[in-house]
C-alpha cells in the first residue's frame, strides 16, 4: 500500500516523512507531549525517533489500515530491522497525541 494512500492525513504525513527521511515533518505530526510505547515500553518520542528510523533509515511498508487509518500493520525495515510490525495512533485536532508501535 502507497503511503499516499492511507486514509488518515496526519498518519499519511508520518509514514510518509519517514519513507522520505524527513525528520521535521515527522516530529511536526506531533503534540507536544505526545506518548510513545515501542513493545510497550515507553519511549521519548524524539529519542526513538532518531535512533529507529532516522539514524537507521527506518520506514514501514504498510499492508493493512484499519480503524479509519488509526492502525497500520506492515513489515517495518531498517538498517537494524526487518520485521512485521504493528502501529496504532491516537489523534487528537490534527496531532498524534499517542503512537504504540510493535512487533507482530
Amino acid at each position: 500500500m502507497r503511503p499516499e494512500s492511507l486514509s488518515n492525513p496526519v498518519v499519511r504525513r508520518v509514514i510518509v516523512a519517514m519513507r522520505d527521511g524527513d525528520r521535521k515533518s515527522f516530529l511536526d505530526a506531533f503534540a507536544l507531549g505526545a506518548e510513545m510505547t515501542d513493545d510497550g515500553t515507553s519511549q521519548q518520542l524524539q529519542t526513538w525517533a532518531d535512533r529507529e528510523v532516522f539514524r537507521s533509515h527506518g520506514h514501514l511498508e504498510v499492508e493493512r489500515e484499519e480503524n479509519d487509518g488509526l492502525y497500520l500493520t506492515g513489515r517495518y525495515q531498517s538498517d537494524q530491522w526487518d520485521m512485521p510490525t504493528y502501529w496504532r495512533f491516537e489523534v487528537e485536532e490534527d496531532k498524534i497525541t499517542r503512537m504504540d508501535v510493535g512487533a507482530l
